[in-house]
């Protein structure tokens, strides 16, 4: 008490200002910082939990994008196999259309050549039968009198 009375302090002024102090903290305390800790820690909460969230769908988009990804492997496998079946079937079917080009094509030369070996023999027989026509009206011009058929 010695040190109360020397700075002149009053015991029961101490007692009676800390009885405000301690109700208005009270008071804080139950009006702003308990309803404050509590949404902080529900804010927490949310943010945890929306963090596992982001994760959990983050891994389904990463496995839809993994299953995609495996679609668009496969289907550019089933596009080049469908390629190569239209290629091959592209190269028979020219293969079939040159064999029909060079056989209508050959049947055509063969046409001609028995068209021009029959013009040619044609010919020739023309061409014997002038000659021999030529041949008498010559001897016969030479010889001065008409020419006529040999026996």
């Amino acid at each position: 008490m010695q040190i109360l009375e020397l700075l002149n302090i009053d015991p029961t002024m101490v007692l009676l200002q800390t009885i405000p102090f301690l109700v208005a903290t009270a008071g804080l305390y139950l009006i702003i910082f308990k309803p404050m800790l509590k949404m902080l820690a529900e804010r927490e909460r949310n943010i945890t939990g929306f963090r596992k969230e982001a994760e959990l769908m983050q891994e389904e988009v990463d496995g839809k994008l993994e299953e995609l990804e495996q679609q668009l492997v496969a289907a550019r496998a089933e596009g080049q196999a469908e390629r190569g079946k239209l290629r091959q079937a592209a190269l028979a079917a020219e293969k079939d259309m040159l064999e029909a080009a060079r056989s209508k094509a050959n049947e055509m030369l063969e046409a001609a050549r028995a068209v021009i070996t029959k013009e040619r023999e044609q010919a020739q027989a023309d061409l014997r039968n002038s000659a021999d026509d030529l041949s008498k009206q010559i001897a016969g011009t030479i010889l001065g009198r008409e020419i006529g058929e040999a026996n």
